[in-house]
């Protein structure tokens, strides 16, 4: 006789897994059928901008009073901050003050500043501003004509975006469902600061769009809140420091939209200043060692000398912890008792 067989727990659930499964793209977690968009160099694009519905509570732009990038409003663009370098693999990865999270490396940061240290050693842990985008490109031959995300600097675009946008009112529109702009994009090759060509917006055109979109567009949207991967702090101290994660004191994890409560700032010793705490109590204790040495030579050279540096059968007793143990402490009260 066959058992009773429990009903299925699967029903609606492995498709609805399957559409939230997406691709790894360094700091990125691609959704499922959404590439990144990185335009070829030395060529001029057409691209739509498209809204998402932020969703996020720690929104960089978020403005209450205006309805900016406010949950369940329409917003064009995700600001983040981004590390790079960090770790054996010199990965790039996402600070987690990007969603009002603390963060181990600009706490390193801060404290280097404060020790006056090397400004190359400063700027090497400084976040960079950047921003995500949805955009359809119209005339690329590498990309479909479909959403994708464009990841850049917020120096190599959307400042000159916002020098554009304040050539004409109506051109803050652009992302705009019904009544947006196609930005044409000059698409030019940059090496400041690196050896190896990247793509920066040379000059950007508003286009009156050939067609607009109606809502329906939105449900093929990617949530540009939920893209970027932000590793916990213990995760993070571990890559940056290049330590096992046990390795690392464990913190309570919280949620973007539960930052944690702190009366002070964090404050963590890692290896590195355990071993630089040691280093320095060695160098001070070699300091003082030499200094001794110095005084009993000095003291050699004169009959009776205090072998500490101090004045023989005046300072008897006055610095207990060299007297007491002193084998000239009898001859250097004799003669204190002398001078007196």
């Amino acid at each position: 006789m066959a058992k009773n067989r429990k009903k299925s727990s699967f029903r609606g659930k492995v498709r609805k897994d399957s559409k939230r499964q997406g691709t790894g793209y360094g700091y990125l977690l691609l959704p499922k059928g959404v590439s990144v968009f990185n335009p070829e160099m030395k060529t001029t694009v057409e691209l739509d901008f498209m809204p998402y519905e932020v969703t996020s509570k720690r929104h960089f732009d978020r403005n209450i009073e205006d309805e900016i990038a406010v949950p369940g409003s329409l917003w064009y663009k995700r600001p983040f901050k981004r590390h790079r370098d960090i770790g054996v693999n010199n990965e790039k990865v996402v600070c987690p003050t990007s969603v009002g999270k603390p963060c181990p490396i600009c706490e390193k940061r801060a404290e280097l500043i404060r020790k006056n240290a090397d400004k190359d050693d400063t700027d090497a842990l400084k976040e960079s501003k950047r921003n995500l985008y949805c955009v359809i490109p119209l005339d690329s031959k590498k990309h479909d004509v479909i959403p994708h995300i464009m990841d850049i600097s917020q120096y190599l675009f959307q400042d000159e975006l916002n020098e554009t946008n304040a050539e004409k009112e109506d051109y803050e529109l652009f992302p705009d469902l019904e009544e947006g702009y196609t930005l044409k994009c000059r698409i030019d090759a940059s090496t400041i600061g690196s050896s190896k060509p990247f793509s920066e917006i040379g000059k950007i055109t508003m286009l009156k769009r050939e067609k607009q979109y109606t809502e329906d567009i939105l449900d093929e949207i990617p949530n540009l809140d939920e893209v970027l991967q932000i590793l916990s702090y213990k995760e993070l101290e571990a890559k940056f420091l290049e330590l096992d994660e046990d390795d690392v004191k464990d913190d309570d994890e919280t949620t973007e939209d539960e930052p944690p409560t702190r009366s002070k700032p964090r404050t963590r010793t890692d290896k590195s200043e355990d071993k630089e705490k040691t280093k320095e109590e060695e160098q001070d204790r070699k300091r003082k060692e030499r200094k001794e040495k110095k005084a009993k030579e000095e003291a050699s050279s004169d009959n009776n000398g205090c072998p500490h540096g101090h004045k023989f059968g005046v300072d008897c007793d006055e610095y207990k912890e060299d007297c007491e143990p002193c084998d000239k402490w009898d001859d250097c009260g004799d003669e204190q008792d002398k001078i007196k």
